[in-house]
């Protein structure tokens, strides 16, 4: 056996040994305080690490079911519904670090982001917009995903 192929045997056994001692991540876990809508195949909220994964959530009124037509209604009803997704688990609005907002019309980004701006007037968590083509519910305008640190 040559010095190179020692050297690489060697460090090949680091490596191994460092994998062997290396604590297992728990798998993520749903923490919602009530589930996604029936049949809907994910959780509200998964926590990972200490970190809250928010599902994207629209601008839907929990309690007429109805989309306001207009871009920045259903901005402040999407995130009034993102926080209390977070209530529900125990965090609130200024535990977000990231958005994620996505907007069928990018035209209205303005009226958006006036309502945005109302829920956090300072420090604002990262945020990426972008147009899509359309959202899973037919009369959604916008929706935004967000990651939280509790």
């Amino acid at each position: 056996m040559n010095i190179k192929t020692s050297f690489i045997s060697v460090i090949a056994i680091l490596a191994l040994a460092a994998c062997e001692t290396v604590p297992q991540a728990k798998p993520a876990q749903p923490v919602a305080s009530k589930p996604a809508p029936t049949g809907a195949p994910f959780s509200p909220v998964v926590e990972a690490g200490g970190v809250l994964y928010l599902a994207g959530h629209l601008g839907r009124n929990p309690e007429t079911r109805a989309y306001d037509p207009n871009i920045a209604a259903q901005t402040t009803q999407t995130l009034k519904n993102i926080g209390h997704t977070l209530s529900g688990v125990g965090a609130n609005m200024s535990d977000i670090v990231r958005c994620q907002v996505f907007m069928t019309d990018i035209t209205g980004f303005r009226e958006m982001n006036r309502a945005y701006r109302q829920f956090f007037p300072t420090n604002p968590p990262a945020r990426t917009t972008v147009e899509v083509s359309g959202l899973a519910a037919p009369y959604a305008l916008i929706e935004i995903e967000c990651t939280a640190v509790n």
